[in-house]
């Protein structure tokens, strides 16, 4: 169990730790793009636009210290819930609103990419929580299991970090975009 929750701790503190980078190193585009969402109350935006990074990076933090991983496995399970929220309103309202979420230039509205992305990466959070809860923190793990573990968190963090790219390359093969 111990190699599942590092694959689901070190997956979430990359895919965290680089949204939260991203949305700060342009923050005038991230809240820009906060704009599309017109259901998000205009006053709110500007607050939005600091507490998301700060709150994805808190949590890649808390995920890193094994005192807070508990912590971190929550509070990360609330971000990404609450991602899969916004994803859903956003395609109910069919509105072009894109994913501000990883500095991506390539813009394609809200779908089902991320609806699927964010959901798996609250199941992680879940599971994480879950595994912490009944089996501890703890990982003792031996370099064969470390390093497929870290293989595995990469390849999810890249998917993570990829989707609109991915959802781009699809719609146009389709035709769609």
């Amino acid at each position: 169990m111990s190699d599942l929750l590092l694959v689901c701790r070190l997956t979430l503190i990359c895919v965290l730790a680089v949204a939260g980078l991203a949305k700060l190193r342009d923050r005038r585009r991230f809240a820009t793009a906060l704009g599309d969402f017109t259901y998000l109350p205009a006053a709110a935006r500007p607050a939005l636009a600091v507490l998301v990074p700060a709150a994805e990076l808190l949590a890649a933090v808390l995920l890193a210290l094994p005192r807070t991983l508990t912590a971190g496995l929550a509070v990360a399970a609330a971000l990404c819930a609450a991602f899969s929220a916004v994803a859903v309103t956003t395609m109910r309202r069919r509105s072009p609103a894109g994913c501000p979420c990883f500095g991506s230039r390539t813009t394609v509205p809200m779908g089902p990419w991320h609806v699927a992305r964010n959901a798996t990466l609250t199941v992680l959070a879940l599971l994480g929580g879950a595994i912490a809860l009944t089996h501890g923190t703890a990982t003792p793990l031996n370099a064969p299991a470390l390093a497929l573990a870290v293989a595995v968190a990469g390849y999810l963090t890249a998917f993570a970090v990829f989707t609109d790219d991915l959802a781009f390359f699809f719609a146009a093969r389709t035709g769609q975009r």
